[in-house]
């Protein structure tokens, strides 16, 4: 008997304690492609099917020009939201943030608008400039 209820224990508590503790701090995590990448991080609810489709389809299409600006894409949708620890600045919000280098938001929309104009927002960004008059590759 007293087995079979440390076992029940064992089985309520320990997944208790491992969800706990596998949240991603989301604030953390984009910090640590500080100086690194660009992000562009994307919260969006499950039922936002088109503004998911149009942004899941901007990083297909675009990837060259993606990569070209050092963009990392960081997607959180519908319930994965509960993977992460969510800072003030993101909880309870839904759209598109650009995040520069130096981890400050550089732009933000709360739906697609900011797909469009995001590669001249990167371009007049002094670091970009620099790396544009380095930069050998292009897209065809």
């Amino acid at each position: 008997m007293i087995k079979a209820l440390c076992l029940l224990s064992t089985l309520l508590i320990f997944p208790t304690m491992s969800n706990s503790s596998t949240k991603i701090n989301l604030e953390d995590y984009i910090n640590s492609f500080s100086w690194d990448k660009r992000i562009v991080l994307f919260i969006a609810k499950e039922k936002d099917i088109y503004f998911i489709n149009e942004t899941d389809d901007f990083f297909k299409r675009g990837s060259c020009e993606n990569a070209l600006r050092n963009l990392k894409y960081i997607r959180i949708v519908g319930d994965e939201i509960n993977k992460y620890i969510i800072s003030d600045r993101y909880k309870n919000k839904h759209g598109i943030w650009l995040i520069g280098y130096d981890g400050r938001n550089k732009s933000y929309s709360n739906d697609t608008s900011l797909l469009k104009k995001i590669h001249s927002i990167i371009d007049t960004m002094p670091i970009r400039k620099s790396e544009m008059s380095e930069q050998n590759e292009k897209c065809n």
